[in-house]
């Protein structure tokens, strides 16, 4: 071939290289490799087209700058290839200023050893070494031939990485990784063909040639295989970064990988652990035996298991099994996290509500006593004047089924007699001591209350005008029947009783009680210690009077 027809095919390796390097530079903000792959293809341009311009010019300066120009291209190709591995098989990777400054080291320094005439023929000698014609066949010097070792151990380590990240990956990447190896093998093969034909004493260096076809594999794997487009994420920065321990657990339960969380929680399980190697041991045993028990019986929730397999320690745990693609099983994947904090707090505010509601239903209590005391008579303990009210009002209501509603008023007899001789402590036992009697003799339903001083109410809701003069009747016998010790004197006292009975909603509760209180005025002024109806069913007659018969007026 003619230099032009040379020229031109190494014009055209450096268009596609050039244009590769292009596509990769538009994808550098998602991943360094597209910076590496672009600096690569770019060395490749680079290389192309020193080539290009010494076969399609031929004068003595391009002859005079091909061997640094052409040290310079290698030096980035050399420096983009190992770059790219490393940052394809890990793409957490990112290169620091010192490694830039390595990979630069070497390169430069055979730079200006090719450009200097004292040292040039230490590395080249031919395509313009000596002022030769770009067809004489060239020397290899020592520094070159150690440059391409040193250039070859790069290269070779940097398919060593994406080999072992061809390995472990899946799916699309593994594709854009082989694709990626695929290519840069058939440049380096290239090389090595050319370094070879060119010790032989071929001419013209072919490597740019396989620039080409490494181009457009790298063109059809950016545009077609998403290439640098979709970057896969490295597993030590999502399963070995997450703070939830997982472990992966073969069909026969053994554990064949975990992440560093779940190290540090299998060594607060299992203390004795700590240091040991735990991959490949039965997670029973590197769990225990208890936790594995207690978190069999726990019940599964949506998903989740939440136990406390330690005093203090709980667990969540979530699994989920791992087949092949044709369904057979491969293990499981445990995924626990430690929630003990989480359930301290629940138990916290758990504990937080027991007492509050604790304290409402002591509240509620106290309340209730404090109600029930503002309608109590704090000396006998019976209902006063204000509950009695409401009691009539209520028990109107309750009458209207039953038809009638008695109200018996009981009144002491002589009680100021009583304060004045024997003292008001001895007054407060009578009351305490009738009140008693009041109280036992009510029946369910029944409102017994002190009005005010001796006197003393007893609502009696459905009960007739008789029943009503019998109840009273009893406790006038009972009370006549107590004897009170004052100062070694037995003292007894006598009540008398008015009652009156309305037909229900018939008449006023304020009318009933005056009529049962006009009774016991009756009753009074007919001696006291007996009881007196108010004359016959209807309390709106107008004044009550005494009822003599025996069923109705009881004397001494």
């Amino acid at each position: 071939m003619s230099p032009q027809q040379w020229a031109l095919l190494f014009a055209s390796a450096a268009v596609v290289a050039l244009v590769t390097a292009g596509l990769a530079w538009q994808r550098r903000e998602r991943t360094p490799a597209a910076t590496a792959l672009a600096a690569t293809m770019a060395g490749a341009a680079g290389w192309s087209a020193v080539d290009a311009v010494l076969h399609g010019l031929a004068s003595d300066a391009v002859r005079m700058l091909y061997p640094p120009l052409l040290l310079a291209a290698v030096g980035v190709i050399v420096a983009g290839i190992h770059t790219l591995s490393r940052a394809v098989a890990d793409p957490s990777w990112r290169p620091t200023r010192r490694r830039f400054t390595l990979l630069a080291v070497e390169p430069v320094l055979l730079v200006v050893a090719a450009s200097l005439p004292a040292t040039r023929e230490l590395v080249i000698v031919g395509h313009g070494a000596t002022g030769s014609d770009p067809f004489e066949s060239i020397t290899l010097g020592p520094l070159f031939e150690a440059h391409t070792v040193y250039s070859y151990v790069l290269i070779a380590e940097a398919y060593w990485h994406l080999g072992r990240r061809w390995r472990n990956a899946t799916g699309i990447f593994r594709r854009q990784i082989g694709v990626l190896l695929g290519a840069g093998v058939i440049s380096t093969a290239g090389n090595a063909t050319a370094l070879a034909l060119q010790t032989a004493g071929q001419v013209v260096d072919v490597t740019p040639l396989f620039f080409v076809v490494t181009g457009l594999i790298n063109c059809w794997a950016l545009l077609r295989l998403g290439l640098l487009r979709l970057v896969p994420v490295a597993r030590d920065q999502v399963v070995d970064t997450v703070p939830d321990a997982v472990l992966v657990v073969d069909p026969a339960g053994i554990l064949i990988d975990l992440n560093p969380a779940a190290g540090r929680l299998l060594a607060r399980l299992r203390t004795h652990l700590r240091g040991q190697e735990l991959v490949g041991r039965p997670l029973a045993d590197i769990a225990g035996q208890h936790a594995v028990a207690v978190l069999d019986r726990t019940e599964r929730l949506d998903g989740h298991r939440v136990a406390e397999v330690r005093r203090g320690l709980w667990l969540d745990v979530r699994d989920a099994a791992v087949s092949d693609s044709r369904g057979r099983a491969l293990g499981r994947i445990v995924v626990v996290r430690d929630v003990s904090e989480q359930q301290a707090r629940q138990a916290a505010v758990e504990q937080l509500n027991s007492r509050l509601e604790e304290q409402v239903r002591e509240i509620e209590r106290l309340r209730a006593e404090l109600a029930e005391e503002a309608v109590r008579d704090p000396l006998t303990g019976l209902h006063n004047r204000r509950q009695l009210d409401r009691a009539l009002a209520a028990d109107r209501r309750v009458g209207a089924v039953d038809g009638e509603l008695s109200v018996v008023v009981v009144d002491i007899d002589h009680f100021k007699a009583v304060n004045d001789r024997f003292g008001h402590a001895a007054g407060d036992d009578v009351l305490r001591a009738v009140a008693g009697v009041l109280r036992r003799t009510a029946r369910d339903g029944d409102t017994v209350a002190r009005m005010g001083g001796e006197e003393f109410v007893l609502v009696l809701p459905g009960v007739p005008l008789e029943r009503a003069v019998e109840r009273a009747e009893q406790i006038r016998r009972s009370c006549a029947l107590l004897r009170h010790e004052v100062d070694g004197e037995m003292v007894s006292v006598s009540v008398s009783a008015g009652v009156a009975t309305g037909p229900a909603g018939g008449v006023a509760s304020d009318r009933l009680l005056e009529a049962a209180d006009r009774a016991l005025y009756t009753a009074k002024a007919s001696g006291r210690d007996r009881v007196v109806a108010a004359p016959g069913r209807r309390v709106a007659l107008p004044s009550p009077t005494p009822v003599r018969s025996q069923e109705l007026v009881h004397g001494r």
